[in-house]
């Protein structure tokens, strides 16, 4: 009888143990519950592991026919969490996921490239659950990477459209403008170069803001003739680092050329164009929980199965998840009829 726990009270320890370390979900029951005794610190882990298997066997459970949805926004995001030693890699890589509908649903979703229960049929559930059908399009914002366009090619063969998000294409351009401002403040006698330089990464952003994807890339190439004659004349430091990364930009942008769109039109028609709020999401989900800052290690098995009822805390759907997983658990009574 390897359940011997009631629903309740395994709900109370998996959503304690999914929000908090482990040894500091042991003390709360003890304040929250007339316990006589307190549960183990390792009661707590293996629950929150079982918990974690069972969700994940019910969400490869087709979901109930829902409305269909005209449009489905797809947003995904990659973290790192570090590994236990035994492990082949220093970290390993979690996949996070917001979905959302034209009616303004949105769901969560994590997973574990290397050791998800067939991840993509359960990113499928999860996008039928909010009313996607084989013909609804799908919007997959993403940076870039190839991680994330292959998962969410795989959840919809037809209609996909790809965009990258503008908070990774912005940041690398304000690297740029800090790089900028360094140079202004370490060579004073440089302000009007300095300044021109300024206004031209702006018309870099205006430019790649509205599309103008080529029009960026000639503007780039000149700043980097001018910025190239300068480094072989002085080699000052600074200039070397915009040069530097000026030329990364220019790399990002050649190669995610086909990703990137009229941004200011598609804000216009209230369209999603950036993934920072799956950023907030990667955040919450694992790096307050899971953080390197904790001197945390995790197992992906571990992390995998504790993601589950730490996604469905956020969702706010651990208790409805958890009994449909009910079937799944070995319990020692059957309820009366």
């Amino acid at each position: 009888m390897p359940d011997r726990c009631t629903p309740e009270y395994e709900r109370v320890l998996v959503g304690m143990g999914s929000a908090l370390p482990y040894r500091r979900a042991r003390t709360l029951p003890a304040e929250l519950l007339p316990l006589d005794t307190i549960p183990e610190v390792e009661t707590i882990r293996r629950r929150t592991f079982r918990v974690g298997a069972r969700l994940e066997r019910a969400a490869l459970v087709p979901p109930d026919e829902v409305a269909r949805a005209t449009a489905i926004t797809l947003a995904i995001d990659g973290g790192h969490v570090r590994s236990v030693r035994t492990y082949q890699m220093r970290s390993f890589e979690v996949m996070v996921a917001r979905a959302s509908n034209d009616q303004g649903q949105e769901v969560l979703f994590s997973s574990l490239p290397a050791e998800a229960d067939r991840q993509v049929r359960q990113l499928q559930y999860v996008l039928r659950g909010l009313g996607a059908t084989a013909t609804t399009p799908v919007t997959i914002l993403s940076d870039g990477a190839e991680g994330p366009r292959s998962l969410g090619a795989a959840v919809s063969i037809v209609l996909i459209h790809n965009v990258l998000d503008w908070f990774h294409l912005s940041m690398r351009i304000q690297h740029v403008a800090q790089a900028v401002q360094g140079w202004a403040m370490a060579a004073p006698d440089a302000a009007e170069r300095t300044t021109t330089l300024t206004d031209a990464v702006a018309r870099i952003r205006w430019r790649l803001w509205h599309g103008q994807t080529e029009r960026a890339l000639t503007l780039i190439g000149e700043l980097l003739a001018d910025l190239d004659a300068a480094v072989e004349s002085a080699g000052n430091p600074p200039v070397r680092k915009v040069t530097t990364l000026l030329r990364a930009l220019e790399t990002y942008v050649a190669g995610q050329a086909d990703l990137i769109i009229d941004y200011a039109a598609a804000r216009h028609r209230g369209e999603a164009i950036s993934t920072a709020t799956t950023e907030s999401t990667v955040q919450r989900l694992l790096h307050r929980r899971m953080g390197a800052n904790q001197q945390m290690r995790w197992s992906p098995r571990g992390a995998r199965r504790m993601l589950k009822g730490r996604t469905a805390v956020m969702n706010g759907t651990l208790v409805s998840e958890h009994t449909a997983a009910e079937p799944f658990a070995c319990r020692p009574f059957r309820r009366a009829a």
